[in-house]
């Protein structure tokens, strides 16, 4: 009677083991073909600022100041602070950033800055100080501190100022133009 007992329990558990095995192959099986589809479908990046704060409001073809300014914020950030070790990953994120007329040229902006960078053994960042929207035009006016190092050691700082402009279509926005103005001082 005991031997039976012993033989039911270990029957019991091996039909358990057996179960638990067909839907963890299940599971597996599912996630990879989830997998395999996500990776086949264009994705769309959608472009949220890394700060955050008040609510921001945005339409279809419209964004509010603090939404603009955010986002003006964390663009010239990711542009200019550029390493030869992140340039692939900011030539990436300059090609989500920017509005489908102007990836191209944005691409090409980060390559071209990035092997310049990569020659002379240099490396930037920029540090916003201030920034003023201009809601109405998609647009906002960046200015802080570039700094360039040279190796580990500050070779400049350089007060810089940048005018950019996006576009909205559908409710997401892209840069349009990222432009240099003339130095504060």
């Amino acid at each position: 009677m005991r031997h039976e007992a012993m033989a039911s329990e270990r029957r019991k558990v091996r039909d358990t083991r057996v179960v638990l095995a067909v839907l963890l192959a299940l599971s597996m099986a599912l996630n990879g073909v989830l997998s395999h589809g996500l990776a086949q479908r264009e994705s769309m990046a959608v472009l949220l600022p890394a700060v955050s704060g008040p609510v921001w409001t945005v339409g279809e073809t419209w964004a509010g100041r603090r939404y603009i300014e955010d986002t003006a914020r964390t663009v010239a950030v990711t542009l200019l602070t550029l390493t030869p070790d992140n340039a692939v990953h900011v030539r990436e994120a300059a090609a989500r950033m920017a509005h489908a007329s102007a990836r191209g040229d944005f691409v090409s902006w980060v390559e071209t800055e990035a092997e310049r960078l990569s020659r002379r053994d240099l490396a930037s960042a920029f540090y916003p100080t201030g920034i003023e929207v201009s809601s109405d035009e998609l647009a906002a006016e960046v200015s802080g501190d570039l700094v360039t190092w040279l190796g580990r050691e500050e070779a400049t700082r350089t007060r810089k100022r940048y005018r950019l402009v996006f576009s909205m279509d559908g409710g997401r926005i892209g840069l349009l133009r990222f432009e240099e103005r003339e130095d504060e001082g």
